[in-house]
Formats: C-alpha cells, sequence, structure tokens
C-alpha cells in the first residue's frame, strides 16, 4: 500500500517537520537506491585504485586527460530536463490508473433505494447486484495486478472465495471456448438483465431509477475498460529507454570525470583535495537515480512495491461495505428524534474545546467587501430615473423580475399579462401553501410590532375575470377622476382616494396586523365620505337613502376566490350602475324596502341595459319630467363588524333576509 506519511507533518511551518520522515525505511529513497550506489561505488574505487598503483607515471598523465575530457563532456547531458518531463508523464498516468478503480458505494445505495421490500426475491437481487459487480472487479485486476492474480489465479478459487457461483464458472468456461477474450463486462451484463427483470416485476417503480442504475453500471464497466487500456498502452518504449540510456550514461562519464587525484607535481592546474570519499558524486547519484526509481515504481501502481495499491484491500472492503449497505442496513434508520439545535433551529454559535479553540475562524472577507464607492460613483451615468406611475406603486411577483424584453409590449399585451398576475392581499407566501412552514421561534417570520408569530392569513383569493375586467378598469377610471377633481368636495367630506386594486408584494415586514388597520382606516374614510354616481352634480341633490352594500359574489360558482370585496373600485362601480336615478327612485319610498337577492349575472344584466343618458337630462322615475335636482341615493360601505352585526337588526331596514348568502346586493 501506499506509504502515508501525512498525519506526521501536520505543521509544515514548524522547524524541521520532515526530519523525522527522512528516517524510515519503507517506501524511502535508500531502500530503492542502496543497491545500484553500492555498485557504482565498488566500480568508482576499483578505477581509483588502478590508477593510483597499477599505472605509471606516464599512464597517469593520461588518465588525467581523459578524466578531465569526461568530465567536461558530462555536463552536455541534460538530466533534469529528460527525468523532468518523464517523472511527471509516469506520475500523472499513475493518479488517473487509481481514480478510475471503481467503488461500488454508489451502485449500492442507488440499489438499496431502488430494490426496497425485506422479501427475499427483493434481497436476493439486490445481493447478486452488487455481487457481480465486484465480480467484474475482481476479473480485471486479476489481468492487472499481479497481488491479485496470486491471489485468484484459476476460476476454482473465485468460486472458493464466494464471488462467483460454480453454475457461472460454466457459463464463464463455455464462453471462453468460443472467444478467449477477457470476458469482465459479463456479470455486469447479468446485472443489468436483473434490473430489467426487476423492473417487469414491479419491483423498481419507476423508469428512472433503471436509468440511474445502468448509468452506474455503464460507469463501472468504462472504469474497468480504462483499466485494461492503461496497462495494455504504456509510456512509449523509446521515450524509457532514452532516459534510462541517458542516466546511465551520465554514470558512467562521471566514474572517469569525478575521480579525485593528486595533482601531478609541478602542473598549474586549480588544486583540488585529495578526498578518498566522493561525497556530492554519491548524492547525485542518489538523487538521479533515485529520480528514475520513482518512474519505475509507479509506472505499474499495481505491483508488489512498496508504494502501489493494495488491490487485495480493496476487493475485501468493498464486498463487506457492499452486502451490508443492501441487505443488513436495508430500509433501516435510527429514531427519528428532535436535535439539540431544534427550537434554535440555526445554531448560533457551535463547542469547540480548549486544544481547538485557537483554530476558531470567522467568515473571511472577500477582497472587495472593504471597498468603499464614492457618493459621486454611485450615480448612474446613462440610465434616467424612470417615472413612477401612481399606479405601479404596488407590483405583483411577476413584474418583480420580468425581464426587459417584457417590458417592450403594447399596452394591451401587458394589461392582458398584469391581469393574470392579479393576487389577492392574501398571497402565496402569507398563506401557508409552498411556505407553510410554523416558525414560532424565528424573528425574521414573527411580527415587527408585537414580535410574536403572523396569524395565519386567510384563505388564498383569486379574482375573477369579471372582477378583474370591472374593478381594473373601474379602478383606473376611478384613479384618473380623483386626480383631476382632487379640490373638489362631496357633501363637505373630501372623497378619500381610492384603494390600488395592484396587491402589495408579501414581505415578512407586511404582517396581517397591518394590512387589517389599513383596511380598517380605508373603510372608516369610506363611511365618513359619500360616493356619487356621477361626479357631475354632487353638490345639487340631497341625499334620498342609503343602501347597504355587501360583497358580490358569483352565485354559481363553488370557489371563494370570485368575490368583490367592499372598498374596491370594482364593488363601487357595479354599484354605482346598479342604482341608477330613473331606476332606484321608485325603490326609495315611504314602502318597504323589498330585499331582493341578486348575483352577479343578474348584475351584469341590469348593468348592460341601463340607459347612458345623463342624470341632468332625465326627469323624474315616473316619466312626468321635472326638475334636473332628483333625489339621489347614498351607497355606503359598511365595515366587516358592522355587516355582522346586521343579523341581530341595527338598523332593520337594512337586515339581510334569512336564508341569504354573504356576497348578494339588496335592492
Amino acid at each position: 500500500m501506499t506509504i502515508s506519511y501525512a498525519g506526521e507533518v501536520p505543521n509544515g511551518s514548524s522547524f524541521g517537520c520532515f526530519w523525522r520522515i527522512l528516517c524510515k525505511w519503507r517506501g524511502s529513497v535508500y531502500k530503492l537506491v542502496w543497491r545500484e550506489l553500492l555498485a557504482y561505488l565498488l566500480l568508482y574505487y576499483t578505477i581509483n585504485l588502478l590508477y593510483r598503483f597499477a599505472l605509471t607515471e606516464q599512464q597517469q598523465r593520461v588518465f588525467e586527460k581523459v578524466r578531465q575530457y569526461f568530465g567536461a563532456q558530462s555536463e552536455s547531458i541534460p538530466m533534469s530536463f529528460v527525468l523532468g518531463f518523464y517523472v511527471s508523464l509516469v506520475v500523472k498516468r499513475w493518479w488517473e490508473q487509481y481514480k478510475l478503480l471503481p467503488w461500488p458505494d454508489t451502485l449500492a445505495l442507488f440499489i438499496s433505494a431502488g430494490i426496497p421490500g425485506a422479501d427475499e426475491t427483493g434481497r436476493l437481487m439486490r445481493r447478486n447486484i452488487v455481487r457481480y459487480a465486484i465480480l467484474a472487479y475482481v476479473i480485471t485486476l486479476q489481468r492487472v495486478s499481479l497481488r491479485v492474480k496470486r491471489r485468484f489465479p484459476t476460476w476454482q478459487h473465485v468460486v472458493d472465495s464466494g464471488l462467483m457461483l460454480e453454475s457461472e464458472r460454466k457459463v464463464f468456461e463455455k464462453m471462453d471456448g468460443k472467444s478467449p477474450m477477457s470476458k469482465y463486462w459479463m456479470p455486469l451484463v447479468w446485472a443489468t438483465n436483473i434490473i430489467n427483470r426487476a423492473r417487469k416485476e414491479g419491483l423498481i417503480t419507476s423508469d428512472h431509477i433503471v436509468q440511474t442504475l445502468l448509468v452506474e453500471l455503464s460507469d463501472i464497466r468504462r472504469r474497468l475498460g480504462a483499466l485494461i487500456g492503461y496497462d495494455t498502452v504504456c509510456v512509449p518504449l523509446v521515450y524509457t529507454q532514452v532516459v534510462t540510456l541517458s542516466l546511465y550514461t551520465y554514470f558512467v562519464a562521471a566514474l572517469m570525470g569525478r575521480q579525485l587525484v593528486p595533482p601531478a607535481p609541478g602542473s598549474t592546474s586549480k588544486y583540488e583535495p585529495d578526498v578518498y570519499f566522493p561525497l556530492f558524486t554519491a548524492l547525485q547519484f542518489c538523487f538521479y537515480v533515485g529520480w528514475l526509481k520513482v518512474a519505475e515504481v509507479l509506472i505499474n501502481p499495481f505491483g508488489e512495491d512498496d508504494d502501489d495499491i493494495e488491490l487485495n484491500w480493496l476487493i475485501d472492503r468493498h464486498i463487506k461495505a457492499a452486502y451490508m449497505i443492501v441487505d443488513e442496513m436495508h430500509e433501516e434508520h435510527p429514531e427519528l428524534l428532535k436535535d439539540q439545535y431544534w427550537e434554535e433551529v440555526v445554531p448560533k454559535d457551535l463547542p469547540y474545546t480548549v486544544a481547538s479553540e485557537h483554530y476558531r475562524r470567522h467568515e473571511p472577507p472577500c477582497s472587495a467587501d472593504h471597498y468603499k464607492v464614492k457618493a459621486e460613483d454611485a450615480v448612474y451615468a446613462n440610465v434616467q430615473a424612470p417615472r413612477k406611475s401612481h399606479d405601479e406603486t404596488y407590483a405583483d411577483y411577476e413584474s418583480v423580475d420580468t425581464p426587459l424584453v417584457e417590458r417592450r409590449k403594447n399596452w394591451f399585451q401587458r394589461q392582458i399579462s398584469r391581469m393574470g398576475s392579479v393576487r389577492s392581499a392574501s398571497t402565496a407566501y402569507s398563506s401557508g401553501g409552498l411556505f407553510g412552514r410554523n416558525r414560532h421561534n424565528s424573528v425574521v417570520y414573527s411580527s415587527p410590532e408585537a414580535g410574536q408569530p403572523v396569524a395565519p392569513p386567510p384563505p388564498h383569493h383569486k379574482m375573477s375575470l369579471y372582477e378583474r375586467l370591472v374593478g381594473r378598469k373601474s379602478g383606473r377610471g376611478q384613479h384618473r377622476q380623483n386626480s383631476r377633481h382632487g379640490g373638489q368636495k362631496s357633501n363637505g367630506s373630501a372623497v378619500p382616494i381610492t384603494l390600488r386594486n395592484r396587491p402589495r408584494i408579501p414581505t415578512p415586514d407586511v404582517t396581517k396586523e397591518v394590512m387589517d388597520r389599513e383596511n380598517r382606516i380605508a373603510m372608516g374614510m369610506q363611511n365618513m365620505g359619500v360616493i356619487m354616481a356621477h361626479q357631475g352634480y354632487q353638490n345639487e341633490v340631497p341625499v334620498l337613502g342609503a343602501l347597504v352594500l355587501s360583497p358580490i359574489q358569483e352565485l354559481d360558482s363553488g370557489s371563494v376566490n370570485n368575490t368583490l370585496h367592499a372598498g374596491q373600485p370594482g364593488t363601487t362601480a357595479l354599484a354605482q350602475a346598479v342604482l341608477a336615478p330613473g331606476g332606484l327612485t321608485p325603490m326609495l319610498t315611504t314602502a318597504p324596502v323589498n330585499l331582493t337577492p341578486m348575483g352577479v349575472s343578474q348584475l351584469t344584466t341590469i348593468v348592460s341595459s341601463a340607459p347612458s343618458t345623463p342624470r341632468a337630462e332625465r326627469g323624474p322615475a315616473d316619466g312626468s319630467g321635472g326638475s334636473p335636482q332628483s333625489p339621489r341615493a347614498t351607497i355606503t360601505e359598511l365595515p366587516p363588524s358592522d355587516r355582522e352585526s346586521n343579523h341581530s337588526g341595527t338598523p332593520p331596514d337594512f337586515a339581510r333576509k334569512p336564508g341569504s348568502k354573504r356576497g348578494e346586493v339588496y335592492v
């Protein structure tokens, strides 16, 4: 197995942190080069002794010239360049081969989730699928690793280990007779057929799960095939030969060029001390030869060297882990209990020991966090400030992140798209639909005024098509009318600005209490003011009577989203159209008021049949003609509390009929 020493050098900044690993023997450079170094020194001393004691003085002078020549020419060989590229290529191949070794854990997890059930059939399928995956793993390594080949030399040894059955061995032998190629993929084919069978029998309930399992099996096959490819296609032989010959030539030349000899008598050459051990030559030999030995060790990572991968241990580990996942732990998990941060939701601070306290760190700042932009640099250079329309104060969901291309639509397309995006005041955020978690202990989702959790919102309200058309157009018309006649008064009271029909963007700070307070203020202002049917003769006609307006609801629909609420411009406009002077005056007499429930469809008919002539040109209701100052009706919208009190008979003239429904107008 690869020698691991990372735990012995945890702090690289300490003094001499690598000294302790220099004394290791297993997997060290000393263990790799000591034989070669011993042979090299033996040759070195043989040549040196021959020079000193076997050669004559004349022969020694010739030897010194040869030594000088070899010493000068040996430096022309670029050993660092040649060895550097070669070792870099080999190390890259070594690491890639290790990453190609498949682990069956992911496949086992998918199988455990995809084939549920504690019955015997499901258990057999799960165990056989992972066993076939590991069998393909063993058959592949049996061809590329000497260690695995020595453990499983024949098919019978694989059968004895329990990875293959006797019937499966006969199938392999029969297929070997048809073709001698490697059949590491055969167990994966069997696993694929088991998955298809499980899908047909209903044990796998989804085609997506089948696809996931097949993709994982295909990935295992790809990895095993790549391992065989790395084993059969090595680094080009010529590259290995060039590097080896360069190294050997360099040190053969060093045997002559690095000889330490005493200076000749009368020699004017640079003085060199006569030492008896070539220290730096030996160190250079260890470095260069050790560099080449690294490539020799890593070029086959599945061999028997100290740094080779221990495949037999991996086989044992994989079969145990796979069976544990698909069988022992199948559909089992600890009891579901609340964690210690359940009430806190998000832990504010996690514990540290005394030994690890100095490792506590805050979030690292980024490079632009502390950069301050000047105020004059924050002004837009090429964008004009948009004019805010009074109707665009509130936006809906779609208009928040609508791209610029959508804004280029014409007016009619924008109106249609906006009508489809209208929401009621109770939005999806606060309706408990998608974000329906009750976070009682979260400050973000609590009321900003009281600090308490927000009350459950009313049910989701969706505007009907009639309400969208009538309410939206009338709301805009009323807004334009209020803008033109902002200074006029009605019965001494200012006409309040109609509440906008566009919903507000739901944010945590817009709570139900705030919305209720705004609605109560708006309803109080509506009760104080008088909304006229037409703005043309507000101060010319006295008040004749009052009409209690309740929300109008379509009786033929079971949805609660088809309601016109009081206080909306659509409701007011519809009531004004119904209460025309020509058709209402006979009703508002001293005779008792006949309360008749009317649905939206009936009110629509009345609106469509109402005359369009101005009131100033009409006569009395009896057709006898008269003053244009005809009696008029006052439309009063009561708050919700007053509407509910109508059941008790206060006031009696506007009480709701027994058995009537909410959402009806009584005329």
